[in-house]
């Protein structure tokens, strides 16, 4: 995540979203974190928990997300606050819609550094990849389109969709760019 301050707590992140047909062929799955997001409705928050695929690590996170209105489609206002298992607990019985991922590193060709995120669940079949800090960044060779812009693709979007209202916006989505 970018260093730029918004404010005493909140940081400016800069990133681009694209859309996959597949992993890309040399990405290493066994590594990574597994990720369940919840997010409450009405709110612009996100609880997090990610645990990693190698080793016994866990970090819980809580998080506001949200674009300002000078901010472009690149740009989130984002504030983390860490939390400890008792604290994520604590929020967890709340009522929220939630997301399940796996989030893996990657670079490619030209040393960029991506995270590959595989939906699972009822959000299965997606695939995006994020590069964080680039705002003109070009096409990558594995992806089939820059969704940045598209608000289907993002997590509290994505958690609100019913699985018919999903499935088609996917399948749409992957029509109209495979063309």
């Amino acid at each position: 995540m970018s260093s730029n301050r918004i404010g005493k707590y909140a940081c400016l992140e800069i990133e681009r979203r694209y859309l996959l047909a597949a992993l890309p062929a040399d990405l290493a799955q066994d590594t990574g974190w597994r990720i369940s997001d919840r997010y409450f409705p009405a709110t612009r928050l996100r609880l997090r928990r990610m645990k990693a695929i190698r080793g016994d690590e866990v970090i819980y996170k809580l998080t506001q997300k949200y674009r300002a209105e000078n901010q472009d489609a690149t740009e989130t206002t984002i504030t983390n606050f860490y939390l400890n298992e008792a604290e994520y607990n604590l929020l967890l019985p709340l009522d929220a819609l939630t997301v399940e991922k796996t989030r893996h590193p990657y670079a490619d060709a030209q040393a960029r550094h991506f995270s590959i995120d595989v939906f699972a669940g009822r959000h299965a079949g997606l695939i995006l990849a994020e590069i964080e800090g680039e705002a003109a960044s070009s096409l990558p060779a594995f992806a089939l389109a820059d969704v940045t812009a598209d608000p289907f693709f993002r997590g509290g979007h994505l958690a609100g969709l019913t699985d018919l209202e999903f499935q088609q916006g996917l399948a749409q989505r992957l029509r109209d760019y495979e063309k």
